[in-house]
């Protein structure tokens, strides 16, 4: 699967507004996951204003991927990073 827009802390590319705009535009199924997918983590569906609120109140370690009908916003701990 394409991603169409990817954004993520860790190279810098993160642009909440960005982001934002996205959400506010999109009719795809939105989904959050907290975590490694890898560890297990599962991605489960949002509405958009919860994805908004997300965007809002991450703690600056957040990826947004966008797919041909799915957007993940997932956010990740301090303990996902070692």
């Amino acid at each position: 699967m394409e991603k169409l827009l990817k954004m993520s802390f860790f190279n810098g590319t993160l642009d909440i507004q960005k982001a934002k705009e996205v959400v506010n535009n999109t009719n795809k199924k939105l989904s959050y996951r907290y975590g490694l997918s890898y560890r297990g983590a599962e991605a489960y569906p949002i509405s958009k204003d919860k994805a908004l609120e997300i965007l809002d109140n991450n703690n600056g370690l957040l990826d947004v991927n966008e797919y041909e009908d799915e957007i993940i916003l997932n956010e990740y701990s301090c303990n996902d990073m070692w």
